[in-house]
C-alpha cells in the first residue's frame, strides 16, 4: 500500500550542516504542504572527515525547520559508507521521500562519479535532488513534462511549492517533430492530443496552471530558451535514470547543464504498475447497463461500489458528490467510445474501480461527438499523486484498440471482461 503523502517523512542527508539552509527550507516547505516531518541526518564514515560541530549545526537546522512550522529531528549517524548510512536511515525512520542538495556542475563526468548517483540508485523512495540557486523562494516555477511517472511526481511537487511560495506555475510539453512545419496538419493534431492528455493529467492532480505545447525538432533547446532568471525549473527524471546512469546523459541532465537556474530533479520510486484486473473485479463489472444519461451512469456505478462493499454505505453520498463535481468541471470522455469518471477521496487506502458496458451508448460530451459504451469509474486516493496515472494510461491505451472494444461488447460475463483487462499482449496499436 502506498504511503500517504499527508504523512510525509522526508530524509534530508546533510553533508555540511549549517551551510545547507536553502535545502532545509525547501524540504520543510514540502513537508509543511503535506503535514510531514523532516529527519536531518549527517553520516560519519571512516573515510570522510566529519564536521566537528555537526550536532550543534543539526540542532540549528532543526530549529530553522521549526520556524517554518515543521517538526524536524536531527540525527548524527555512523556507518561504513554514506550510502549504507542513508539506506539504514530510510528504514529506521520509515522515510518515504529523500531531498538532497547538489552544489556542483551537472556535467556527465561529474555526476557519474558523484555520491548522489549511488544514493538515488540504492534508496528506492521518491528522491529530489536540488541544485540550489540564488532565488529562494522562486517567483515562477517552470515544469517541463513528458508524461512519465517521474514527471507526474515533479508536477505535483512543483504545484505544492508554488502554492506555498505563491509562485506562478507554467507547464510545458514539447511536441517533437523532425520537420516541424507550421502548416503540418498531422503535427497540429499531435499537439492537440498532447494538450488534451496533459490537461487531463493536470485535472487528475487538481492543478490549474497555464499549459504550453511547443512543437520543436528537439526537446532541450525550447525549454532552455523558455527559462527565465527568476525560475525554479522542476524536471522529472527520464527513464534512463532506471538504468546505470541515473543522473547523466539524459534530457533532464542536458537541460540542467545549460541553464544557470536552480533546478529540482525528481525521481519517483520504482513501483509495480497496478494492473487493471486488480482494480476492476468481477463483482464491480456490469454488462448491459442502460443509464438515462451520464449522471445516472455515475450514480449507478457508485451504487455498485456501495452494494459490493467496496465503499462504506455511509460514504456513498460523499463519493457520489465528488464524482459529480469532477464531471461538472469537464467531461471525462476520452474518445474511442470510452469515459473515465473519477473522484479523489481523502484517505482512501487504494484505487477502487467499477466498469459499465453500455451497448446503447451514453452521451458524455465526448470530444469526437460519439456516445460512450465503456465507462470506467475510478476512486483514487486524494493524497497519492502518482499511482493512478498509470491506470488511466492503461485504460486509454487498451481502449484505442478497435478489436478490444468490439470484444468487450461481445462479453457475456464479467469474467470474460476481466480476461480482456488481463490481456498480456496489450499492443500499442493504432486502433486496429
Amino acid at each position: 500500500m502506498p504511503s500517504s503523502l499527508n504523512d510525509l517523512r522526508i530524509l534530508v542527508p546533510l553533508e555540511h550542516p549549517g551551510e545547507e539552509t536553502t535545502l532545509v527550507r525547501m524540504a520543510a516547505t514540502l513537508a509543511a504542504s503535506r503535514r510531514g516531518v523532516l529527519h536531518l541526518a549527517h553520516i560519519r564514515t571512516p573515510n570522510t572527515q566529519s564536521v566537528s560541530r555537526a550536532p550543534r549545526l543539526l540542532e540549528g537546522a532543526a530549529r530553522l525547520a521549526g520556524e517554518l512550522g515543521v517538526s524536524a529531528f536531527p540525527h548524527l549517524a555512523e556507518n561504513e559508507s554514506v550510502t549504507a548510512g542513508v539506506q539504514e536511515a530510510v528504514k529506521r525512520w520509515d522515510c518515504n521521500m529523500m531531498v538532497m542538495g547538489w552544489y556542483g556542475e551537472l556535467g556527465k563526468d561529474a555526476v557519474l562519479g558523484a555520491q548522489n548517483r549511488t544514493l538515488t540508485k540504492a534508496v528506492d523512495v521518491d528522491t529530489l535532488i536540488y541544485r540550489v540557486g540564488n532565488q529562494d523562494p522562486a517567483r515562477r516555477i517552470l515544469v517541463p513534462t513528458g508524461g512519465g511517472a517521474h514527471s507526474v511526481v515533479g508536477l505535483q511537487i512543483a504545484h505544492d511549492l508554488g502554492r506555498a511560495w505563491k509562485a506562478n506555475l507554467e507547464v510545458v510539453r514539447i511536441a517533437r517533430d523532425r520537420q516541424c512545419r507550421p502548416d503540418d496538419q498531422i503535427l497540429r493534431r499531435y499537439c492537440e492530443q498532447l494538450r488534451q492528455e496533459t490537461l487531463l493529467r493536470m485535472q487528475l492532480l487538481d492543478i490549474n496552471a497555464p499549459l504550453t505545447i511547443i512543437p520543436a525538432q528537439d526537446v532541450v533547446s525550447p525549454i532552455v530558451s523558455r527559462a527565465r532568471p527568476e525560475d525554479l525549473v522542476v524536471l522529472g527524471a527520464s527513464n534512463d535514470w532506471r538504468q546505470d546512469e541515473y543522473l547523466a546523459g539524459s534530457i533532464p541532465d542536458d537541460i540542467a547543464s545549460q541553464i544557470p537556474n536552480p533546478v529540482l530533479m525528481v525521481r519517483a520510486h520504482h513501483s509495480q504498475e497496478l494492473e487493471l484486473s486488480n482494480v476492476f473485479w468481477e463483482q464491480t463489472i456490469r454488462l448491459g447497463m442502460r443509464p438515462a444519461d451520464k449522471w445516472d451512469a455515475i450514480t449507478q456505478l457508485v451504487d455498485i461500489l456501495v452494494e459490493e462493499r467496496q465503499v462504506p454505505a455511509a460514504l456513498g453520498q460523499t463519493v457520489l458528490e465528488a464524482a459529480m463535481a469532477r464531471e461538472k468541471k469537464s467531461s471525462t470522455a476520452l474518445g474511442h467510445l470510452t469515459a473515465i469518471p473519477h473522484a479523489p477521496i481523502p484517505d482512501l487506502p487504494a484505487i477502487i474501480g467499477a466498469l459499465a458496458i453500455c451497448p446503447e451508448g451514453v452521451d458524455f460530451g465526448s470530444p469526437d461527438g460519439q456516445l460512450v459504451n465503456y465507462i470506467f469509474l475510478l476512486l483514487t486516493p486524494q493524497q497519492n499523486y502518482r499511482n493512478y496515472i498509470p491506470v488511466l494510461a492503461q485504460i486509454a491505451s487498451l481502449m484505442r484498440i478497435g478489436r478490444v472494444r468490439a470484444a468487450f461488447l461481445k462479453c457475456q460475463t464479467p469474467a470474460e471482461v476481466k480476461a480482456l483487462l488481463r490481456m498480456p499482449d496489450k499492443p500499442q496499436a493504432n486502433g486496429h
